[in-house]
């Protein structure tokens, strides 16, 4: 059954109970599972933590619910079940949508803690368990929780293994890294580039199966040291802007053009930096044609068919959407995060669209969503 969605937002995430990786983990790989302990972290006292490859990793407070005055001094929290219980619970997480006004969420990624194994089987791991996790958290309404999987892409055939089983579990996308190299919070570092033929197996069997790539604002500084948010002054600043690599390498080396089917949704960036963005790749492609053998169509077509983003605060984005064209807007409030704007997303959807007419803020807030994520209105 449809529903008469109005606002989706588009960039929201899901803090999964401590114990999730326990409970979930492939049988087969078990013995590599982030276990939840107690842990006395000095004069600081006891903590709730994830043991991962002999280290301890609590959770930071940035969530709705708990006192996030000083962004650099993040403190930690006691127990994974702090914060607002729709991070872990779907029917509180409904109820948080409804008083927020939001009729859809699109979910990615566990949010903190930022685990970062080594192992590329625990990580494969924790990818299948959070997916199981996922499917079963969106199960209680489809129409409204819209969860985005994960795969390991630095394998192509378990990558294609796991994208399979991300389709029959119900999830709408796969999350991929913007950097396929980038090393860092959040990230999934892999071994080749974008422009690699090794990547044309999984193009196809994306657009086979119909999930949309998503991306979301991940990597940041590339500077050693600066990598894991250590910085989060600098790492927010330019996190933004980071796909652009990847679209311009799906884009430059024919990815879209030889698979009409694949969609591009980066999460969270903001879409301020599209305007320039496309503007250049016209410029480039006309003026120097030769790097561009096989071209079929501007860049900026290409990109208006098959890249999309969504935003929390962007009015430099929305002046320019003829630029980045208004069916490739989207929203998001990036909940459970307290610096977005829950649970007054709709006073700050009407600061950011004043001046829209209805139909552009339709797509916006709604109707380029349901396209990209194959959702059906009532």
């Amino acid at each position: 059954m449809g529903l008469n969605y109005r606002v989706i937002n588009v960039g929201s995430h899901a803090n999964p109970p401590g114990d999730m990786y326990e409970r979930y983990f492939p049988k087969d790989l078990r013995h590599l599972a982030p276990r939840l302990v107690t842990r006395t972290f000095g004069d600081d006292g006891e903590y709730e933590a994830i043991e991962l490859e002999g280290e301890y990793i609590r959770q930071m407070s940035a969530q709705v619910g708990l006192d996030r005055t000083d962004y650099m001094n993040i403190p930690f929290i006691r127990s994974f079940d702090e914060g607002v219980p729709g991070q872990r619970d779907p029917a509180a997480r409904l109820a948080d949508m409804d008083r927020d006004g939001v009729d859809a969420d699109v979910i990615v990624h566990p949010g903190y803690p930022i685990l970062l194994p080594k192992n590329r089987d625990t990580r494969r791991g924790m990818m299948m368990a959070f997916n199981d996790w996922l499917a079963g958290f969106c199960a209680h309404d489809p129409a409204r929780l819209i969860g985005i999987g994960e795969i390991p892409v630095w394998d192509i055939p378990l990558a294609i293994e796991e994208a399979r089983r991300v389709k029959e579990l119900g999830l709408k996308g796969v999350l991929m890294p913007a950097i396929p190299g980038y090393v860092g919070a959040w990230s999934c570092p892999v071994d080749a580039p974008y422009t690699s033929p090794v990547y044309e197996p999984l193009w196809s069997a994306l657009e086979e199966l119909g999930l949309v790539i998503v991306v979301h604002a991940d990597a940041a500084a590339a500077t050693p040291g600066l990598e894991n948010y250590d910085e989060p002054s600098i790492n927010m600043i330019i996190n933004k802007t980071m796909a652009q690599e990847m679209i311009a390498s799906l884009i430059v080396r024919h990815v879209f053009r030889d698979h009409p089917g694949l969609k591009l949704v980066c999460v969270e960036t903001g879409v301020a930096w599209m305007a320039p963005l496309v503007s250049w790749m016209d410029v480039l492609s006309q003026e120097h044609p030769s790097m561009y053998p096989g071209m079929t169509e501007k860049p900026s077509e290409t990109f208006r068919k098959h890249v999309f983003g969504s935003f929390l605060w962007d009015t430099i984005g929305v002046a320019n959407r003829e630029t980045i064209g208004i069916d490739n807007i989207m929203w998001c409030n990036d909940y459970p995060h307290n610096y977005g704007p829950f649970p007054n997303s709709q006073k700050q959807i009407d600061k950011d669209l004043a001046g829209l007419s209805e139909v552009e803020r339709h797509k916006i807030l709604a109707g380029n969503a349901m396209r990209v994520f194959g959702l059906s209105d009532s």
